[in-house]
């Protein structure tokens, strides 16, 4: 049936029911739906979903492409390999089932950890970790009394269970329209092909990174503004985008087992902060750290000798710096944040100063949704941590470390994610020694993402923005 049968069809369905859309009212998750064929279903969705802001509904173009079988990334992984085991080991991969917070929070959305809880708010969370319709089990048709928690289920006539456990897979991208886009277009494939300009812009990313959404009445939030952050940033006014980091450039195949010329393309591992989702990821993830390394540099400062007076000259700084990321640092899920720790110890080894601060945004939930702090770093600039111990005229020792979260301590105990999850990673160690009468101070050693050496600046760094 043709899109404009389709919709009269699904037009029909909804007089003969009596604006079925607006007044039919089973409950959530009830399988008490109307009777429909599939397209009227399919079609039904579509009009539903369209009329939602685009945090809150699924990628709509699910047409398969001349030649293909079917969308899931297993099949493209058949002809472009490197590429499907850079994507394998990605986050984008582990977005739905490898991903244990997003279960729980899930099964919060659900209602699943409340008795009290009726609404189901899970229908808006799962469009960004299974973002194509084929991946969505049950689709929304309407919502009861139009209460973004009383949705009205159907099931999937297309719903395809592999293509969910693939999450955010290669067509999420790539296809559209039912063609496969790439970055010519020129290629003689078995399947329809046309060149995508849209894959090296930042719209093809903020899609899912950039959801911002409060529901006062729900006591509901989404805060993901990293399509925000990068539009006010350097890197956008200098025409970086999203890919210039998280895509790095490389020659080869696009098709390795075939005769096809080496070409420029990208990586496709999209790295972030490099935390596992699971222990059992460590090993492969641990490769990838000496390419992408982190958006923030760790160092220690001493005051200049000009703004040195008494009290200033018993300070030092530890300065973290936003030299490469294009957006906050932390930045996603506002449960992320750093934490970094100095410790200054005497000459004999004692402890004589230590101070621990924590940057990222903390938010209070209950029973309100309230912005309490934001200490994150604009792109190109940096926060200090400024250390005080008793003035002593001999040589001092600073240790330095820092380590990124994906979520706080409370939370992550309050789900029970001991075991299943990776909380966070250290990814700056340092030691230096201070001579307090010189005002002088010397790295003895940097551990980070580029390995252990007696240097700040690894040989090998990111895209600077």
């Amino acid at each position: 049936m043709s899109i404009a049968g389709m919709a009269l069809a699904a037009l029909a369905l909804i007089a003969l029911l009596g604006g079925a859309l607006v007044y039919f009212s089973p409950e959530p998750g009830s399988d008490d739906t109307p009777q429909m064929s599939d397209d009227e279903i399919l079609e039904a969705a579509h009009q539903f979903y369209k009329s939602r802001p685009y945090y809150e509904r699924p990628f709509l173009d699910f047409e398969i492409p001349e030649g293909l079988p079917d969308l899931r990334s297993e099949t493209c992984g058949q002809c472009h390999g490197e590429i499907h085991r850079e994507w394998s080991i990605s986050t984008h991969r582990r977005a739905w089932t490898h991903n244990p917070q997003f279960m729980e929070e899930l099964a919060k959305a659900r209602g699943d950890y409340y008795d009290d809880q009726d609404d189901d708010f899970s229908w808006m969370c799962v469009n960004c970790h299974t973002p194509m319709v084929p991946q969505l089990e049950k689709l929304v048709i309407g919502l009861e009394n139009d209460e973004i928690g009383r949705p009205i289920y159907v099931d999937n006539p297309i719903f395809d269970e592999a293509m969910q456990d693939e999450a955010i897979g290669c067509a999420t991208c790539h296809v559209q329209d039912g063609t496969v886009y790439g970055p010519r277009g020129d290629t003689d494939a078995p399947h329809a092909v046309a060149r995508g300009d849209h894959l090296l812009d930042e719209q093809n990313c903020v899609r899912c990174h950039q959801a911002e959404a409060i529901f006062p009445e729900q006591n509901l939030g989404c805060f993901f503004s990293t399509g925000d952050e990068w539009e006010k940033s350097p890197a956008a006014d200098k025409g970086h985008h999203c890919q210039d980091c998280h895509m790095p450039k490389t020659t080869r195949k696009l098709a390795e087992a075939y005769d096809v010329p080496e070409r420029e393309t990208r990586r496709h591992w999209f790295g972030g902060s490099l935390i596992p989702k699971q222990p059992e990821f460590e090993e492969e993830i641990k490769a990838l750290r000496p390419i992408f390394g982190s958006g923030a540099t760790v160092s220690l400062d001493l005051p200049d000798d000009a703004d040195c007076d008494d009290e200033d000259c018993q300070k030092l700084a530890v300065r973290v710096h936003n030299e490469f990321a294009g957006h906050l640092f932390p930045t996603g899920d506002p449960e992320r944040h750093v934490e970094v720790t100095a410790v200054v110890r005497n000459a004999h080894g004692d402890a004589v100063a230590e101070v621990s601060e924590q940057i990222g945004s903390r938010y209070q939930w209950y029973p309100e949704i309230k912005l309490l702090s934001d200490n994150r770093i604009d792109p190109g600039e940096s926060h200090l941590i400024d250390i005080d111990w008793p003035s002593a005229p001999e040589a001092l020792t600073v240790e330095i470390e820092a380590y990124k979260y994906r979520m706080h301590e409370d939370d992550f105990d309050y789900h029970d994610l001991h075991g299943r999850l990776v909380r966070g990673r250290r990814f700056h160690h340092s030691s230096w020694q201070v001579d307090n009468v010189r005002r002088e101070a010397t790295l003895e050693f940097v551990e980070d993402d580029f390995g252990r050496r007696d240097e700040l600046d690894p040989e090998n760094t990111p895209p600077s923005n």
